[in-house]
């Protein structure tokens, strides 16, 4: 079993990644199993590395892109509620993620040595909201209960232990590529401002994605068109960003609208009931005809 260990320079505690062959479990046959171990501090601004990895051993294993953007969507939205919740006021600290490829889905499990915190014993936010009506955030551990196959939490010497698997829909084939950041452009066409976002709208792309929005509002832009062809998956912290920015431009007179969703973002707009109270589209014509 091949170790390959990267430490980050200039970090405070100890932080690694170590690639493995196998799982590290009792049978021949486990420890044959493809996974990965990752050591990272309670920092947020870990997180992004932590997804980043979690892409790389996915293409490396031919997941299927719904598997891999689903459990980013997790990994994003879990360690940062253990980071908010389970270090507050916490110096030090330090989360492990583990990964296990198994025949028929992907494990995931997060350790972490934060004070207890159950992320599932949150209650389920209300989506039959409209955007006016909606706060902003607590949809997080929603997406997760609703895009994971299974969840767990479980206390245990003195560690908070969550467990996640996420099952593989048919045979495992390569396909788009994850874990990159975010590019934004703008263009406009008459009066309507069009969006581009390629890549991840998650905890670390949201405040560049919150510049961008605002600075088409402070241009004066009223009517926004957002282009997610290529938008790889978005997480709570991305529609915060929409919901936001939907407020201030229906308070306005203006408006937002969204086209080219995948399959990934498609599932998190409808769990979060953000299917119900925007306007999206299949094609760029389509979302722009009638604005």
């Amino acid at each position: 079993m091949g170790g390959v260990v990267a430490p980050r320079a200039g970090a405070g505690q100890a932080r690694h990644i170590t690639a493995l062959a196998g799982a590290p479990s009792g049978t021949p046959e486990d420890q044959m199993r493809p996974g990965f171990h990752m050591t990272v501090g309670a920092d947020p601004s870990e997180v992004a590395r932590v997804n980043a990895a979690f892409a790389e051993f996915a293409d490396a294993q031919a997941l299927p892109a719904s598997v891999r953007r689903s459990v980013n969507v997790a990994l994003d939205e879990l360690l940062n509620n253990a980071i908010a919740y389970g270090f507050a006021g916490c110096e030090g600290g330090e989360v492990t993620v583990e990964a296990e490829l198994l025949a028929d889905r992907v494990r995931v499990t997060l350790t972490d040595d934060g004070r207890p915190f159950d992320p599932f014993g949150m209650a389920a936010p209300d989506t039959g909201l409209s955007a006016a009506e909606r706060p902003i955030g607590g949809l997080g551990i929603h997406l997760v209960r609703r895009m994971m196959d299974e969840v767990s939490y479980h206390r245990r010497a003195d560690r908070n232990v969550v467990v996640l698997g996420k099952r593989l829909a048919g045979e495992r084939a390569a396909d788009q590529s994850g874990g990159r950041s975010m590019d934004i452009t703008t263009r406009t066409q008459n009066d309507i401002t069009l969006v581009a976002v390629a890549g991840n709208l998650d905890s670390n792309t949201s405040p560049d994605a919150q510049q961008a929005l605002d600075g088409v509002l402070a241009g004066g832009g009223r009517k926004v068109v957002l282009d997610c062809t290529a938008l790889d998956y978005i997480s709570s912290a991305g529609l915060r960003v929409l919901l936001g920015t939907a407020k201030r431009l229906g308070g306005a007179g203006g408006g937002l609208r969204l086209f080219g969703l995948n399959e990934t973002v498609r599932e998190v707009f409808d769990i979060s009931g953000f299917s119900r109270i925007f306007a999206v589209f299949a094609t760029e014509a389509d979302a722009l005809k009638g604005f």
